[in-house]
This record gives structure tokens, C-alpha cells and sequence, in this order.
């Protein structure tokens, strides 16, 4: 990433060697099929913000509250797990009152789930927000909708300087609106799973960042283990 001072990125530190650099305040897309460890990738890099004194959102539509914090408590502890803000996508699917001081109503009104995310970050400076995820919010709305929602989010959360990671499910959606989506925003990281002697492998590489070159080699990740190199 030459020509950025190190000041403006932030390393994901899940491989010894070569790993992710994101600029901070970039919006990225993170792209994987169902069932890899996206949003465990996600948690983890934002627990590791968290334990650096930064703040957080997550938006999830997946993932219940409870799943959420268990897992971020994995990565670091119960107390760094309380001081992540959880926009709670959840429960108004399963039609039942939500605890959390950011909830959506339901999922088809896009406008205010931007309203909800944009108080949940309003006073937040030099954080992250993280949407689990796009494919389920198009389920409900019209593809050309949630991307029109993206591009206008990623403004306003580039505009008040803070990182965004938004999750979709590949080869779930058309070639057109994915390729829009990767258009709408400055980077993309791919997860991808493969079988290799009946154990399966994850791995993840950064493929584009707006006006930067990148290494696209694939490195490996394991939950348990950081990530290295692919040779």
C-alpha cells in the first residue's frame, strides 16, 4: 500500500506474514459463500479494535445478540463483549421485544434501518461498523434498493471517518448486482472454503482497494490458529 502513511491503516493481524492492511475509513464488502467464516471474521476484527480502545457497531441480522457477544467474549472477554453496540436485526423477525438500544422494527424499510445505524454511530469517531448482512436486507427489498441504501450509508459513514465492513453470500445474488455492489465500495476481501485432506480450509485474500495496488494472494485463516501465507 505504498504512497498511505502507516498512521492511516489498519493492520488485521490474523497472518504473520503479509497481512490485510485496510485504510481506515474505507468501506469494504466481504464476500464468501454460506457457511464460511465470514462473520466470525468479521467479530474478530472488530474485538481486536475493540481491545485497542475503539468503538464499534454491529448490525446483524443473522446472529442474535447473544450469539454476537458470546462470540466476540472468545476473542477477547465478557467485559470487551458489553462494550460492542449491536444493532439488533433479529428480533423483530422472531417477533419478540428486543434489549438492545438500536433495534430495527423490521427489515423492509431500508430508510430506517439507515436511520437506526446512523444513530448508532452518531457519536462515534474513528470506528467501525460492521452490516450482517446485505443478502438477508434483499430478501426483502429489491436488490436495486439495498444497493441504493449502500452507497448512501457508505457516504455517510466514510463522512464521519469510520471503517465500514458489509457481508454478502456469494452465488446467491446475480453477476449485475454484485458487481455494482463491489463498484459501490473502495475494497473487497473474498473467503472461500476448500477440502484438502478431509479437513476444510479457509481462506481469504484482499482482491481490489480503490486506487491501490494489492496483493491478492489467498492466505490461510483458522479460528484457532492465525493466518499464514498460502505458498
Amino acid at each position: 500500500m505504498e504512497g498511505r502513511p502507516i498512521s492511516e491503516l489498519i493492520t488485521v493481524t490474523f497472518a504473520p506474514k503479509g497481512a490485510l492492511e485496510i485504510p481506515r475509513g474505507s468501506q469494504i464488502l466481504i464476500v464468501g459463500p454460506p457457511g464460511v467464516v465470514k462473520t466470525t471474521f468479521a467479530l474478530r476484527y472488530l474485538a481486536d479494535r475493540l481491545k485497542g480502545n475503539e468503538q464499534a457497531v454491529f448490525a446483524t441480522t443473522l446472529w442474535s445478540p447473544e450469539q454476537v457477544r458470546e462470540t466476540i467474549s472468545q476473542f477477547g472477554s465478557k467485559k470487551l463483549a458489553t462494550q460492542l453496540r449491536i444493532a439488533d436485526g433479529v428480533s423483530c423477525v422472531t417477533a419478540r421485544p428486543s434489549s438492545e438500544p438500536f433495534a430495527f422494527q423490521n427489515l423492509y424499510d431500508l430508510n430506517t434501518i439507515s436511520l437506526v445505524m446512523i444513530q448508532a454511530i452518531s457519536d462515534i469517531k474513528n470506528g467501525h461498523l460492521c452490516i450482517d448482512n446485505l443478502t438477508t436486507l434483499m430478501t426483502y427489498s429489491a436488490p436495486l434498493l439495498v444497493i441504493k441504501f449502500l452507497q448512501v450509508l457508505c457516504a455517510r459513514v466514510k463522512d464521519r471517518g469510520l471503517t465500514g465492513l458489509y457481508l454478502l453470500e456469494d452465488g446467491v445474488h446475480s453477476k449485475e448486482v454484485v458487481a455494482t455492489l463491489r463498484f459501490s465500495v473502495d475494497g473487497v476481501i473474498e473467503i472461500h472454503d476448500e477440502e484438502e485432506s478431509d479437513e476444510l480450509i479457509h481462506k481469504i485474500r484482499l482482491v481490489h482497494l480503490r486506487g491501490t495496488q494489492v496483493d491478492t494472494r489467498w492466505l490461510l485463516y483458522n479460528e484457532k490458529r492465525p493466518l499464514r501465507r498460502v505458498s
